[in-house]
């Protein structure tokens, strides 16, 4: 909704923002959208129009995203992507569509995705899955996680 005030004679426009809520029970859950979940980036189908937003990645595309089931949850912060909620948290987009409980990494307090780090007054990470990976993780979290482990016995 745009707004239009004038301000000491100027026109001004703000826009209301509002949260949409993406609330799905697990009961609304096709198989189409268990069968439209991306496994792999080269999954992902870009439409900047028709698409939602992942919340780590950003990037708009007509894949099935997470629900979180926190009441309190709505927008883009519970949307996360096939291939970023496996890379940088090792679950499942399915599971999580098909688990009435499943609450999302930002509500849970454990986002790894750059606007809730620098948020919580951390740095943003960039792609970390590869090295991760090669560190022998399978995860950014469980990688990140070990790092401040380490850091708290160094200290």
């Amino acid at each position: 909704v745009l707004l239009v005030f004038i301000v000491q004679g100027k026109c001004q426009e703000y826009r209301r923002r509002h949260r949409v809520s993406s609330f799905r029970p697990v009961e609304d859950i096709t198989e189409e959208d268990l069968e439209n979940v991306a496994i792999t980036v080269r999954d992902k189908i870009y439409d900047k129009v028709l698409g939602n937003t992942c919340h780590q990645c950003r990037q708009k595309t007509i894949d099935t995203k997470t629900v979180c089931r926190n009441q309190g949850c709505g927008g883009v912060r519970g949307q996360f992507c096939g291939p970023c909620l496996r890379n940088r948290y090792g679950e499942d987009v399915r599971s999580a569509l098909l688990d009435p409980d499943w609450v999302c990494p930002p509500c849970r307090g454990i986002c790894n995705c750059s606007y809730c780090r620098k948020r919580d007054g951390r740095c943003a990470t960039g792609i970390l899955i590869h090295l991760a990976k090669f560190y022998g993780y399978n995860n950014v979290k469980e990688y990140l996680e070990s790092l401040q482990k380490q850091l708290v016995e160094d200290n």
